[in-house]
């Protein structure tokens, strides 16, 4: 019995016995973190947990349903549920990672009271692939070692573990391999319905690691017809919007290679708010516009830029260095193309500095070796005006002139001819926080506040570039440096507690 027929049937149960709260969160839980509301996810299973507890506790731990709707499995069921939506949809790496490690070595065994519906022995596999699905591959093949998953082939858990083998011989280079073991299951009378869409969504993946577009894009075809008669799923619509997200990807390289019109890759195409909602579709959503950019069909502007900065940002935030590098890799390859020297640059830096961190880096510092070709190859940044009066030209432009990769090409150019000029800094901090890119700003701004603390207006720039980062400990160390300054006598007598807390923006027109 797979873990979606146990929620049912549980479920079904719960509300035969009036237990209509407990029964929606066993059945909704699931379905909440597929559509990855962490905070649903969290209040639902919070509350339930109350409920079942109070249950237990009134029934004296026996009694009729007790353990067995209100038991260890369906306690343990409800709590599972937070923790796996943020490994999960949320896509979280490094930043769950002790926590999940501890919920995994509380878990109990698998049939020690009652055989358990999920594992967080496969959330924690699903973690370790989030920091680095290539690099981890050792580990997660010892978790999911005969010796580790010892007792848990009879519970309804067990089709996860076996889509994380599968999983795990696609990051070891047997994507072959992971297919033909789906394709056993495939062709059994209960294997489709064990391993159900999720096992349809690893074929895929199979398949797309062996370069199969077009026999991967049949496969979700099919899916989807099932799914559009399967009125009754709960799932569908998340299910659908996995097949549009990788649909489109799958499309998008076909269009790449010339197999189908670049029309056809953008019909499926999800809008970039759905991209934004769903982080771990993310990669699929940036994979699939950057081959459609190549082909000119889609507008490669600074504002993809923007966006495709700001998710790997929140890869590299929650501990997932890989796909962090991987759409800086995107941000940078995207920036080349459309001359955005500075940009391109910093994308680089931030997939070099994530690389770092990662196992089994042969293909992906490939990958940065080609950007970094790409980035030598442009040309030179061209100053539009002396470094002393390029703040008044950039103010002077018209609303339609305005491109802030280009503000920051020439704000940079001129702060090579004078690094200490403060309203050129302060111009760097606001149009980095446009970018995305205020780490990067702060670089300058770090050198000139640590050579001249007594600089105010240079102070509160940094600050607020390190505040738009939520940058805490930025901030600690920047109040040391400002105090050791005014310790020194560098500061000016009135301290900085007086600094101004507004000003004109550097790049906003003077009134």
């Amino acid at each position: 019995m797979p873990m979606w027929t146990w929620a049912g049937e549980t479920a079904r149960q719960l509300r035969a016995a009036g237990q209509t709260e407990l029964a929606e969160a066993v059945a909704g839980l699931p379905v909440l973190c597929e559509a990855g509301d962490a905070v649903r996810v969290e209040a639902t299973a919070r509350s339930a947990l109350r409920t079942a507890r109070r249950l237990v506790a009134e029934a004296g731990g026996t009694g009729p349903g007790v353990p067995g709707l209100f038991g260890p499995p369906t306690l343990f069921f409800l709590a599972h549920w937070p923790l796996a939506v943020r490994v999960g949809a949320l896509a979280e790496g490094g930043r769950a990672l002790a926590q999940v490690s501890a919920a995994a070595e509380d878990e109990p065994e698998p049939h020690a009271h009652g055989a358990l519906p999920v594992s967080l022995l496969e959330t924690l596999v699903r973690c370790h692939a989030n920091v680095d699905a290539r690099g981890t591959t050792g580990l997660r093949r010892e978790l999911l070692s005969t010796r580790r998953l010892a007792g848990w082939e009879r519970t309804p858990a067990w089709p996860a573990f076996t889509l994380a083998r599968v999983n795990l011989l696609i990051d070891e280079d047997l994507a072959d391999r992971a297919e033909a073991e789906l394709r056993r299951y495939e062709h059994t009378a209960t294997g489709p319905a064990v391993l159900g869409a999720d096992g349809v969504f690893a074929l895929v993946r199979a398949l797309r690691y062996q370069d199969k577009h077009a026999e991967a894009l049949e496969v979700l075809d099919r899916l989807d017809a099932e799914l559009t008669l399967d009125e009754a799923n709960s799932r569908r619509a998340a299910l659908h919007r996995r097949i549009r997200f990788e649909r489109a990807r799958l499309l998008s390289w076909l269009a790449r290679l010339g197999q189908c019109q670049p029309q056809e890759a953008i019909a499926p195409l999800p809008t970039v708010e759905e991209a934004e909602a769903y982080p771990s579709l993310r990669p699929a959503w940036v994979e699939a516009v950057e081959n459609l950019v190549c082909q000119g069909t889609v507008r490669n502007d600074w504002r993809l830029g923007v966006r495709v900065t700001t998710w790997s940002r929140y890869f590299e935030r929650v501990g997932a260095p890989r796909r962090g590098a991987e759409l800086a890799l995107s941000a940078a390859r995207l920036a080349a193309g459309r001359g955005a020297r500075w940009v391109a640059g910093c994308s680089a830096l931030r997939a070099e500095r994530l690389i770092g961190e990662l196992g089994r880096t042969e293909e992906i510092a490939g990958d940065l070796a080609e950007v970094r070709a790409m980035i030598e190859g442009m040309p030179p940044v061209r100053p539009l005006a002396p470094a002393e009066n390029v703040l008044d030209f950039l103010r002077a432009q018209s609303a339609e002139e305005v491109d802030p990769e280009q503000q920051a090409e020439q704000v940079n150019a001129a702060l090579e001819r004078v690094p200490h000029d403060t309203p050129l800094l302060t111009a760097l901090g606001q149009v980095g926080r446009t970018l995305m890119l205020s780490d990067a700003a702060t670089e300058p701004q770090w050198r000139h506040v640590r050579e001249r603390p007594g600089d105010q207006r240079a102070a509160l720039s940094l600050l607020e570039t390190l505040l738009h980062d939520n940058d805490t400990v930025g901030v600690r160390n920047l109040v040391s440096t400002l105090a050791a300054g005014a310790l020194g006598g560098e500061a000016s007598r009135t301290g900085y507690v007086h600094m101004e807390t507004t000003r004109q923006g550097a790049l906003t027109p003077n009134p």
